[in-house]
C-alpha cells in the first residue's frame, strides 16, 4: 500500500507536544518540524486536529535562525497577506480554523533544504469526568462522511476542507511530555490509549509516552484522579487596563426526584462503527432499556446512509415493547453505510414531543461528518423541547460534533475510548436525563459591572462541575452567587471572592474570550442549520463582527480570524512553487479490520466481475473526497475478507440484565439459575412455604436472587446496575409476596448464594 502523495516527499518530519495540566486549565504547546528535501521551493499544507475547546492564542515560526511571530487578523486579510508574500519571494506562515477541532497550517515558499519549526500554543479548560480529570490530545483527522451538498462548492468544498489525504505510513511521529500541577495529592494517573512513563511526587508529576515516539493514529487520553474531590473555587486575574477577569467553578449538589421521560436512542450504524464500537454501543443500549421507568416512552433510531426507526413513534415502556426492542438491538450491526446524521434528527424533531413528558435524545456515534454546523444548528433550534446527551465512541471521534450537539441541546457529552467501560458513562447520562436539572440559571455578581462568559447559562445537573467567567470592568464583589430553580423550588450557591488572590497574565482572559467566541460560533451554526453548511462563511454580520473583534483583541483563532506570520527575505526565493499536502494516518481501527474497511470503501466485487475503474467509481459514490485511498488501493483477486475475532463471551452481568422485565422483576428460569450458579431444582425448593400468589412468589424469589447476585458478585460494577436495581427493589417491596421465613427476600437469597 503506497502513500497518497503521488510519490513526492512528505515535508512534515515530527510533532512534539508539551502540556501543563492544572486544576482549572491546561496549557499546550505543539511544535511541528518540517523539512524541504526537494530541489525547488514548496508550499506545505497540513490539516490536523486540536481539542474542541482550545483557545489557540500563539503561533510562531523558526526558519533556521530567523524567528517570526504570528498576528491574528480577520480571515480574508490573513489569507491575502499569506498569498502576497510568496508571490514576492518571501516566506509566509498561516494557521486557520476549519472547524473548532480541525485546523490547517500553511507554510508558503519554503526554500530547498530549509527546515521550519512551527509552534502553536493553546489553552483549554480541564474536563471533569466522574472523579477524574480527563485530558485529550487529538492526533489525527478521521475520515468525515460528507453528504452530497458538502461535496460541491466554489473552490474547496466543505468535504475537502475537513478531509486531508490519507496514508498507511508517514515519516513523522509524536512525542508527548505533560507536567501535572494539581491542587491536591495525585492518587492515580492512567491512559486508556497509550503506554505511559510516569513520575509522581504528591501534587506534582510528569507523564511521557512509554514508547518515546508513537504514531499519530489515535487520540491520546489521560485520566488523573486526585485524593480530594474538586470543590467550588474562584480565581481572579488582572486584565491589563480593562479591569479584572474572574473564573468561577460551581458543583451544585441538590436533591432530585426521577421523572418519566421520552427517551429516543439514536445509534450510529454506519460502517465506521464496525467492530468493538457497535458491540459496546448495543450492550450499553440494552442496559439503558432496562433502566427506564414506568411512565417513560421510548424509541430507537439506527442511522447510516439511511435510517430505521424501531417504532413509527415513541411507545410506552412496558414488557412487550422492551422485549421487542431488546431483540431488535441484539440484531443491530454497523451495516447502514455512510454517516447521514442530519436526516434522522430532522425526522425525529419534525414530530411534536409528548405534551406531558420531556423529550431526551441519546446519540451514540463515532462522530465524523462534514456538515457539523447544520447538525448543531438543528438541535439548537429545538432546544426548548428536546434535551440532547451525546457519546463519542472510538479513537478519533469529532469532539466538536459530540460536544456541540450536547451544548446545543442543553445536555452533556461523554467520550468512550476503546477499552473504557461504556456502561457507567451511558448510565450517568441517563440518570441526568431522568432527573430534573436546575433551570433559570444565573449568576449574581454582587452589583459589579460585568460581561459574563457565557452570556446565557445552560441547565445544570446535580454534581456536575460548571465553569463561568466574568469580565469585571470595575469593582470586585465580595461574594458571587449562583441562583437557579430546582424541581423543589429556588436554590442558591454562594462563592466567596473577597479573599481570592489576584494574579497577572492573560490565561483567564484568553479562556473567557474563547468562551464568548464559541457561544457566537454556536449561534451562527443555527443559521447554518437552516441554510446548509456550504454557506457557513457568508458576508459579515453582527455575529461575525463580534467574533472578529474578540479574536483580534485577544489574539485568538476562530471561524473568522486566522494567524499569519510573514518572513521578509533580503534575497527573495526564486523557482516554481510546488504544492504539498501532508497526509495523515488513518485512525487506528477505523471501520474494523483494514481489509474489511478497504473492501467496503471500494465495494470490491468477486474477481473479474467489474473492472478496476468501475470499482473506484462505486467507491467515490460512497466516500468523499473522491481521492480517498485511490493511490493506496491495489485490487487483488487474492483478497479475502477475514471473519474477524469472535466477540468475547457475554459477562454474567450482561446475561442477567437481558433477563430483567420492564417492571424491574426477574422470572425463575434455567438461564437465571445458571447465572447465579445453582440448580433450578434447588432454587425451586428454597421458596416452599412462602405466602402470596404463586406466580408472584416465583418472580419475587427470582428478583431477590438477581439482586443478591449483583451485590455479592458484581459489586465492582455497581455504577452499571444501580438504576435497574432501584426499579427491582421497588417492585419487590410492592409485590405482596412473603418469604418462607418472613425475612426479607434478599436476605434469604444471599444465604442461598453464599452457601453455593
Amino acid at each position: 500500500m503506497g502513500l497518497l502523495t503521488g510519490g513526492a516527499p512528505i515535508p512534515l518530519r515530527g510533532v512534539a507536544v508539551e502540556a501543563r495540566l492544572r486544576d482549572l486549565a491546561t496549557e499546550v504547546t505543539i511544535t511541528q518540524r518540517y523539512h524541504n528535501s526537494e530541489e525547488h521551493p514548496i508550499e506545505a499544507v497540513y490539516v490536523f486536529p486540536l481539542e474542541e475547546g482550545a483557545a489557540v492564542c500563539g503561533f510562531e515560526a523558526w526558519i533556521g535562525k530567523v524567528h517570526v511571530v504570528g498576528t491574528v487578523k480577520e480571515r480574508d486579510a490573513a489569507f491575502e497577506d499569506y498569498d502576497d508574500a510568496p508571490a514576492a519571494g518571501h516566506g509566509a506562515y498561516l494557521l486557520d480554523q476549519e472547524r473548532p477541532d480541525i485546523f490547517t497550517a500553511g507554510l508558503g515558499n519554503v526554500p530547498p533544504g530549509a527546515e521550519v519549526l512551527i509552534r502553536i500554543r493553546y489553552v483549554t479548560e480541564a474536563t471533569l469526568e466522574g472523579d477524574a480529570l480527563r485530558f485529550t490530545l487529538p492526533t489525527t483527522v478521521s475520515p468525515r462522511y460528507a453528504p452530497a451538498e458538502d461535496q460541491v462548492g466554489v473552490g474547496r468544498s466543505p468535504a475537502e476542507a475537513v478531509n486531508p489525504p490519507l496514508a498507511w505510513s508517514v515519516p513523522y511521529g509524536l512525542t508527548v511530555r505533560i507536567t501535572l500541577d494539581m491542587p491536591s495529592v495525585i492518587r492515580a494517573v492512567a491512559s486508556p490509549s497509550h503506554p505511559i512513563a510516569l513520575s509522581l511526587d504528591g501534587t506534582q508529576g510528569t507523564v511521557e509516552l512509554g514508547e518515546g515516539v508513537t504514531a499519530l493514529d489515535r487520540d491520546f487520553v489521560l485520566l488523573i484522579t486526585l485524593a480530594e474531590s474538586h470543590a467550588p473555587a474562584a480565581w481572579l486575574e488582572r486584565d491589563g487596563e480593562r479591569g479584572h477577569v474572574a473564573a468561577l467553578t460551581f458543583q451544585p449538589r441538590f436533591e432530585t426526584d426521577e421523572a418519566p421521560a421520552e427517551a429516543i436512542f439514536v445509534l450510529d450504524r454506519s460502517g465506521s462503527m464496525e467492530g468493538t464500537s457497535i458491540h459496546e454501543a448495543t450492550n450499553a443500549l440494552q442496559l439503558c432499556l432496562r433502566s427506564l421507568r414506568e411512565g417513560c416512552r421510548f424509541n430507537i433510531v439506527g442511522f447510516g446512509s439511511s435510517f430505521e426507526m424501531l417504532f413509527p413513534e415513541s411507545r410506552p415502556y412496558g414488557n412487550d415493547t422492551l422485549q421487542t426492542a431488546s431483540k431488535a438491538v441484539a440484531a443491530m450491526d454497523a451495516d447502514l453505510g455512510g454517516t447521514e446524521i442530519l436526516a434522522p434528527l430532522q425526522a425525529i424533531l419534525a414530530t411534536a414531543p409528548h405534551p406531558e413528558i420531556p423529550r431526551q435524545l441519546f446519540i451514540l456515534t463515532d462522530g465524523q461528518v462534514s456538515n457539523t454546523e447544520a447538525v448543531i444548528g438543528l438541535l439548537r433550534k429545538h432546544a426548548a423541547t428536546t434535551r440532547v446527551f451525546t457519546f463519542g465512541i472510538g479513537r478519533g471521534a469529532s469532539h466538536h460534533l459530540v460536544r456541540g450537539m450536547a451544548r446545543a441541546g442543553n445536555g452533556a457529552a461523554e467520550f468512550i475510548y476503546p477499552g473504557e467501560r461504556i456502561e457507567p458513562k451511558v448510565l450517568r447520562q441517563l440518570a441526568k436525563a431522568l432527573a430534573p436539572a436546575l433551570t433559570d440559571v444565573r449568576v449574581d455578581w454582587g452589583g459589579a459591572r460585568v460581561t459574563p462568559a457565557p452570556s446565557h447559562l445552560p441547565p445544570l445537573f446535580a454534581g456536575s462541575r460548571f465553569l463561568v467567567y466574568g469580565f469585571l470592568a470595575e469593582g470586585l464583589p465580595a461574594t458571587v452567587t449562583l441562583h437557579a430553580r430546582s424541581a423543589r423550588g429556588p436554590v442558591a450557591f454562594p462563592l466567596a471572592l473577597a479573599a481570592c488572590p489576584v494574579t497577572s497574565g492573560s490565561l483567564l482572559a484568553t479562556l473567557a474570550a474563547r468562551t464568548l467566541i464559541r457561544e457566537l460560533e454556536d449561534q451562527a451554526s443555527e443559521t447554518a442549520g437552516r441554510r446548509g453548511s456550504r454557506q457557513r462563511r457568508e458576508r459579515p454580520d453582527r455575529l461575525t463582527d463580534e467574533i472578529i473583534r474578540l479574536g483580534t483583541t485577544y489574539q485568538l483563532c476562530s471561524a473568522h480570524t486566522s494567524f499569519v506570520a510573514i518572513e521578509r527575505r533580503e534575497t527573495p526565493t526564486e523557482g516554481d512553487l510546488q504544492f504539498r499536502k501532508v497526509p495523515v494516518l488513518l485512525t487506528h481501527g477505523w471501520g474494523g479490520e483494514p481489509v474489511q474497511m478497504l473492501r467496503r470503501l471500494a465495494a470490491v466485487p468477486p474477481p473479474g466481475a467489474m473492472p478496476m475503474d468501475a470499482i473506484l467509481e462505486r467507491r467515490r459514490a460512497i466516500m468523499s473526497p473522491p481521492a480517498y485511498l485511490a493511490d493506496a488501493l491495489t485490487y487483488s483477486a487474492d483478497w479475502e475478507v477475514p471473519k474477524g475475532a469472535a466477540q468475547a463471551a457475554p459477562r454474567p452481568l450482561d446475561r442477567l440484565i437481558l433477563l430483567q422485565a420492564a417492571d424491574g422483576s426477574w422470572d425463575l428460569t434455567e438461564d437465571l439459575a445458571d447465572i447465579v450458579g445453582c440448580a433450578l431444582s434447588t432454587l425451586e425448593v428454597a421458596f416452599y412455604g412462602a405466602t402470596g400468589d404463586g406466580a408472584t412468589i416465583r418472580r419475587a424469589w427470582a428478583t431477590a436472587l438477581a439482586l443478591a447476585f449483583l451485590e455479592l458478585r458484581a459489586a465492582n460494577t455497581e455504577d452499571e446496575w444501580a438504576l435497574l436495581v432501584g426499579k427491582a427493589r421497588n417492585w419487590l417491596g410492592q409485590c405482596g409476596a412473603v418469604s418462607p421465613t418472613g425475612e426479607p427476600w434478599i436476605a434469604l437469597a444471599k444465604l442461598i448464594l453464599e452457601q453455593g
